[in-house]
């Protein structure tokens, strides 16, 4: 799992801190969340919505539960790994990094690349490795980012009543391609 901390000011995107772990169960997540003193909206991946194998329970139900606000981004379909990589194309240039606590991610970032076909020289989408779930996690925050001229937020796209999004939201009112 990995977690981006941003703050949305004007035009400038803070990336304030990062977390990742294998393997931890939901609770140090939360408290990681806790120990920074934050109150975070966590915008969840559309299996956010899915039953934990252990609980039964959806994973934003335990966040909720831990007073946490949420909101699931609804699968964007095929071809949902490039619309992230395009947006976070659009919105690296507006965005300013914590050097002491975002190296490890700023490391993912860097590696992130794309499989190769080498015999038929083709792109064969991104690489599922170890940099994957920070790539993923920070192009999650480039498709929910709406500044300052922006006319809709995220809130307003969705519909949502506190953690609920409309079921009739499409890929292009979400990620705005």
């Amino acid at each position: 799992m990995a977690i981006w901390l941003v703050q949305w000011v004007g035009q400038t995107i803070r990336v304030l801190d990062y977390v990742e772990g294998v393997g931890q169960v939901l609770a140090y997540y939360i408290n990681e969340l806790r120990s920074r003193r934050l109150h975070p909206i966590c915008y969840l991946p559309h299996d956010g919505i899915n039953a934990n194998n252990i609980t039964g329970k959806r994973y934003r139900d335990h966040l909720e539960e831990a007073g946490l606000e949420t909101v699931v981004i609804p699968n964007q379909g095929r071809g949902a790994a490039m619309m992230r990589i395009e947006a976070v194309r659009r919105i690296m240039p507006m965005c300013w990094f914590n050097a002491e606590t975002t190296e490890a991610g700023r490391d993912a970032l860097g590696y992130y690349h794309e499989r190769r076909d080498e015999i038929r020289s083709l792109g064969l989408g991104p690489e599922h490795d170890w940099s994957s779930n920070s790539a993923d996690a920070f192009g999650l925050m480039a498709i929910c980012y709406q500044g300052p001229d922006d006319p809709m937020t995220v809130d307003s796209l969705f519909e949502r009543e506190r953690g609920s999004y409309s079921i009739h939201a499409t890929r292009s009112e979400i990620t705005g391609y």
